[in-house]
């Protein structure tokens, strides 16, 4: 991939999910559709703000990997066991909530 092409969160999810077909793309567009709209909730926009965005991917991602889970909070098969956290933006707490700090105080910074 070259340096300034870029993926949409639906083509990277698909990537990193390991799908190479388009019957998905309805899933991974609602998912993320769902993740943008809870995120901005819970920044009080109308929108994911740009310093937030690298969250949509992470979160529709672990979401699309999750399907067939929701609800649970941990998931166990053949000694296999995986646990979910209680909000899929917890991993962001920190994130979000220097974002709101920053906000608050009039200004917004720039995230690596």
């Amino acid at each position: 991939m070259a340096s300034e092409e870029k993926y949409s969160v639906v083509e990277n999810v698909k990537i990193l999910a390991g799908i190479d077909d388009n019957l998905q793309d309805e899933v991974i567009e609602t998912l993320e559709d769902m993740t943008r709209n809870q995120l901005a909730m819970l920044v009080d926009e109308d929108s994911v703000p740009s310093k937030l965005e690298p969250i949509v991917q992470h979160v529709t991602l672990s979401r699309f990997n999750r399907l067939g889970n929701e609800g649970y909070s941990s998931y166990s098969q053949e000694g296999e066991s995986i646990s979910y956290p209680s909000s899929d933006f917890d991993e962001y707490n920190g994130i979000i909530s220097h974002y709101l700090a920053d906000r608050h105080r009039g200004r917004i910074i720039m995230w690596d």
